[in-house]
């Protein structure tokens, strides 16, 4: 072991007692060092500080004694005796040094700042698997593992800077290639003449780092247990919980201690398919044995409550125990969901029979054709229909507009319609189709067939013969126009009737010559209004008018100036009505006659002298008359308000007296008749 050196004092202490006294406190520190290596040797309990101070007690302690030594050979100077004895101790000291050293349970070194190795005590062999002198002069960083360097080289820094004794831990390979965690105390010797060498004391603490990843890794599965979202159960080899996590006791409703210890299978719920799990044994040694297993399995919740659920298996070792962690997650509404969908998969099965049928059996060509035109699926009339208008066998996979190559229309037509139910239009067409040698007419509904995204994957072809149907819409539709025409012809033949009749019944009720009103519709219109105003209590009034001395004007002037001189006269008249329910007729040869509804006598008088004046001022020449050179008018007038008791005749004769004395009196004038 190297030895450290000093500057000898320039004066040595004088022997005697207290060489003595110097001897045996040197000798009790020592001890005290030796105790302190040999004690891990024994125990194995002390921490490497502890071994530390041992071990630099020692040699404080040999250092003392060896410097006593000196002193004392040099106080002996020429005693031989004296030497050789103070040799002989300073001998047996190093060597027991060297032994506490060698067989020591840790593993010293001595080396340089650099990492040089000096010095390694056997023990190294045990540790690592090296002999010491193949580590000499060796770099001790190269066997430290790349993931510790950093915080060696930092610690190694430390030291030298503050030069203060601290602990290392990294790993370092051994022989064998395996890694070795070792914990190092080091300290920081100064040699002097700016010389340094780092003491380190060594110990394997592989054990030590296993069993603190150990706790580690079960504190993370403690954690891990009880954050799982799925229920967790340890279950031992007989079949008995032993531990649960919050999750489990939450999905089954129960307490957490309660579930601890309580056997699975009476968490078992019988006739539901468990008997796997009921042989617990077996089961057992089935999982440690391979692979997680999951199965379905139904608990008993708290409240006689079963629930679904969805366990799993898996092989798990605590502190050296084979164990079966059980996972379970609660899967009832997915089973609701699966009974459901079955459900759903059987009606929809059903359904599709029954939709199959109908297709299969229905008389309309059905198809579906891909994007290439390509039949993908075709019902019995499809096949019949299209193999007697084609003339070959229709199978899946038929190109259809490969077949109608040999009629270009037809297959343009085709092409354009299935392209434009590609691109997802929906229409609907007529077709002809000749079968059995006949044509047949088919209306044909393109739509796009998509997938479940909505993408157009293909196209649906629904063909339905119409030719009956469009032979009756054409029989109707020309029975249609025929009877359009016929009813046309027929109004028009009603119009020209109308016509007639109109024309009649204006005939029938206008006089001919003077346009206004004859006889016959006077007295019907006299009539209707008589009760009327008999209905309303109103005043109904009559004019009776004849043209003055007329005989005359016709044998003077012929009978054609004499219907002329009548239309003017009757012309002047009707300008004097304004009213639409006024009358004015013709009641025969030059009398006139109006009828005024809703008119008192002075109203009518008012009227009556109207027209008196009109037709004087007509000037119409009458050179035969007795009383002016033009034609006059002489008017009777009455009025009255007639009653269920009274006739029309009532009132006509009232008006006849009336025009009689106004002719008596002179002519050429008016005479209102009160009744």
């Amino acid at each position: 072991m190297p030895v450290i050196t000093s500057t000898q004092h320039k004066t040595s202490a004088p022997a005697g007692p207290a060489s003595a006294g110097g001897y045996r406190i040197a000798a009790a520190v020592q001890a005290f060092g030796l105790v302190l290596l040999a004690l891990p040797g024994m125990t194995g309990a002390l921490p490497p500080w502890a071994l530390l101070c041992g071990f630099g007690l020692s040699l404080l302690a040999g250092w003392a004694v060896f410097r006593r030594a000196a002193n004392t050979a040099a106080i002996a100077g020429r005693d031989p005796g004296v030497t050789a004895a103070l040799q002989q101790m300073e001998q047996l000291e190093l060597t027991r040094y060297r032994q506490l050293v060698q067989f020591a349970n840790d593993m010293f070194t001595w080396h340089d700042a650099d990492g040089s190795l000096h010095y390694v005590s056997p023990n190294v062999r045990r540790l690592l698997g090296y002999d010491p002198a193949e580590l000499l002069g060796q770099q001790m960083f190269r066997l430290i593992h790349p993931d510790d360097l950093a915080s060696v080289h930092l610690a190694r820094a430390d030291l030298l800077a503050e030069r203060n004794p601290l602990p290392i831990t990294f790993r370092i390979v051994n022989r064998d290639g395996v890694w070795v965690w070792l914990e190092m105390f080091a300290r920081l010797f100064d040699l002097g003449e700016g010389k340094t060498r780092i003491v380190g004391v060594s110990r394997d603490i592989s054990l030590r780092r296993e069993a603190e990843a150990l706790v580690r890794e079960s504190e993370r599965f403690k954690a891990l247990f009880e954050l799982a979202r799925d229920g967790l159960f340890l279950i031992d080899a007989r079949g008995r919980i032993v531990e649960a996590n919050r999750e489990a006791a939450r999905e089954l409703g129960y307490h957490r201690m309660h579930l601890i210890g309580m056997p699975l299978a009476d968490l078992l719920a019988p006739d539901a398919g468990n008997d796997c799990l009921l042989q617990w044994h077996d089961y057992f040694e089935s999982i440690q044995n391979g692979r997680p297993e999951q199965v379905d399995a139904v608990l008993i919740a708290a409240g006689d409550q079963h629930k679904w659920v969805e366990a799993t298996f898996s092989p798990i070792s605590q502190e050296g125990r084979p164990m079966v962690l059980l996972a379970v997650r609660d899967v009832t509404e997915r089973r609701q969901d699966a009974i459901q969908l079955q459900e759903s998969l059987g009606a929809l099965r059903v359904l599709h029979n029954r939709l199959y049928g109908i297709i299969e059996g229905s008389d309309d060509l059905i198809a579906a054709l891909d994007n290439g035109f390509h039949i993908i699926a075709f019902n019995r009339a499809f096949k019949q229909t299209f193999e007697q208008h084609l003339r070959v066998p229709i199978e899946l996979g038929f190109n259809l507009l490969q077949f109608l190559a040999n009629d270009p229309e037809q297959m343009a037509s085709a092409f354009i319609s299935l392209q434009r139910a590609l691109a997802g239009e929906v229409f609907t067409d007529i077709e002809t189709i000749v079968v059995a040698e006949q044509i047949r007419e088919y209306e044909v509904k393109y739509s796009p067939i998509r997938d479940e995204i909505g993408g157009v994957v293909g196209a649906a072809y629904v063909a339905r013969d119409v030719t009956g149907r469009l032979h009756a819409e054409r029989e109707l539709k020309t029975a249609l126009e025929n009877l359009q025409q016929a009813r046309h012809e027929t109004e028009q033949a009603n119009r020209q009737l109308t016509e007639a009749n109109s024309e009649l019944l204006r005939q029938a009720n206008q006089d001919g010559m003077t346009s206004i009103a004859n006889r016959r519709y006077f007295d019907g219109y006299l009539a209707h209004e008589w009760r009327r105003a008999v209905r309303q209590n109103e005043p109904l009034a009559l004019i009776f008018a004849d043209v003055d001395h007329f005989k005359k004007y016709n044998d003077h002037y012929g009978h054609q100036a004499g219907d002329d001189c009548l239309r003017q006269v009757a012309q002047a008249m009707a300008q004097q009505l304004r009213r639409p329910a006024d009358l004015l007729a013709r009641y025969g040869g030059e009398e006139f006659v109006v009828l005024l509804p809703g008119t008192s006598l002075s109203g009518a008088v008012f009227i009556a002298e109207s027209m008196r004046v009109a037709v004087e001022q007509a000037g119409i020449p009458h050179a035969a008359s007795d009383t002016t050179s033009c034609v006059t008018l002489s008017l009777g007038v009455t009025s009255i308000v007639p009653t269920e008791a009274m006739a029309e005749g009532f009132l006509i004769y009232g008006a006849d007296q009336a025009l009689y004395i106004a002719k008596k009196s002179g002519r050429n004038r008016v005479h209102g008749n009160p009744l």
